[in-house]
């Protein structure tokens, strides 16, 4: 849902090349496969990489990968556009991540980025609770690494993001607010048509922080000439 907003904004003319990093089995190719001419998917895990081709066999534009994101195999302003869910939250090293996405960018072009939101309703309400106010302050991540999961996973404050963003000539169009009503209560107690219809308004375009309450931020940002 948040995704095709954000690509209502990508102009025609800025269709011709897209990046998705971190594509996992390939579960947004459906929503930008028809939308570009070309698109690359990129993603760490042979596994993924084979069962992303097999379920997008009746695309005859895509192209296929493995790599990082911290070194993409890739010459620099290659693509209009350059996706990325759900990778953002192991990566300690943001910046990096930034700077090469900068790089293969074509000017003007546009970076979409999912990230885990530290500034969620639940756990302003837990630092409330606890009278921690010292949380409302800091803009460093939240390690959420267990001794059982010892994958690193991050959850960003928005402020974090868009000055890192700001600081290497992006300019930002879009934040949005996502999953606002993924709670497990709420989903057998409410139909899930109207949880959609919440959320769907819930999305509501805002760039104002106070109002990213949910676990997941979509932002679309561009990068300067």
């Amino acid at each position: 849902m948040a995704l095709k907003k954000l690509l209502k904004f990508i102009p025609k003319s800025q269709r011709g090349k897209i990046i998705d990093i971190g594509a996992g089995f390939g579960r947004l190719t459906p929503i930008y496969a028809s939308l570009f001419k070309s698109c690359l998917l990129i993603e760490p895990s042979d596994k993924l990489l084979k069962d992303a081709k097999k379920l997008s066999e009746k695309y005859n534009n895509l192209e296929f990968k493995k790599s990082f994101v911290e070194k993409l195999p890739v010459e620099g302003e290659a693509f209009d556009v350059v996706l990325m869910v759900r990778v953002a939250h192991h990566l300690q090293d943001l910046e990096t991540m930034i700077v090469e996405v900068k790089r293969i960018l074509k000017p003007s072009g546009y970076f979409i980025l999912e990230f885990a939101n530290k500034m969620h309703f639940k756990n302003r309400l837990e630092a409330l609770i606890k009278f921690n106010f010292n949380f409302f302050r800091s803009h460093l991540p939240e390690n959420l690494k267990t001794k059982r999961n010892t994958t690193p996973f991050f959850n960003y404050h928005p402020n974090q993001i868009k000055t890192l963003l700001l600081s290497h000539d992006f300019q930002i169009i879009e934040f949005l607010s996502v999953s606002n009503f993924r709670n497990p209560w709420l989903k057998k107690l409410v139909p899930l048509k109207l949880l959609l219809w919440l959320e769907n308004i819930r999305q509501g375009i805002s760039l104002h922080q106070n109002l990213h309450l949910g676990p997941s931020i979509f932002v679309l940002a561009k990068k300067e000439k």
